[in-house]
């Protein structure tokens, strides 16, 4: 091993490491492409001891990554709702004083800034189970999907869709 003037041995260059339990986990096989791309970038600002510092805009994954806003948007939910990243500090023109971009977390690595272990929410997801309806509740109300004024093109189709399951 080469040694340098202090005899320290020289660093490995940096790079970025994905582990083959994180890339044939569910969560990670039905990301899209951009999201994918956009976790291979905040994985390239994590630096080892900034996890819940990593600073990254949509407008910032745009750039780097050549799509469009609302694909890194959409890229970014994506990553949150798979389990892969947690906002620490939101960010934001309305939210935040300074304008600054929101602050965030690697779910596979202990967070910098809380101490919070390793969370790998992602290694939990599951598919059609985890990711549809908004925490808020549900996206349909109670009674059922209600048809659009101009009614409808097929009779024999009701004018409310049932709910399923409880």
């Amino acid at each position: 091993m080469k040694r340098d003037a202090k005899g320290n041995g020289k660093k490995e260059p940096q790079h970025i490491r994905l582990y083959e339990w994180l890339t044939e986990s569910a969560a990670w096989q039905h990301l899209s492409t951009e999201a994918r791309a956009l976790y291979v970038l905040m994985k390239q600002r994590y630096k080892g001891m900034n996890n819940g510092r990593i600073v990254l805009s949509v407008r910032q994954a745009a750039e780097n990554l050549n799509v469009s806003k609302t694909s890194a948007s959409k890229a970014f939910s994506e990553l949150q709702t798979h389990g892969f990243i947690e906002a620490v500090i939101l960010g934001g023109f309305n939210s935040r004083k300074d304008g600054r971009a929101t602050e965030w977390r690697l779910t596979e690595h202990t967070c910098d800034v809380s101490g919070e272990l390793a969370t790998k929410r992602f290694m939990s997801w599951t598919p059609g189970r985890n990711s549809t309806v908004p925490q808020g509740g549900r996206s349909v109300p109670q009674r059922g999907q209600s048809v659009p004024q101009g009614g409808l093109m097929d009779k024999r189709i009701p004018r409310t869709v049932p709910l399923r399951g409880p």
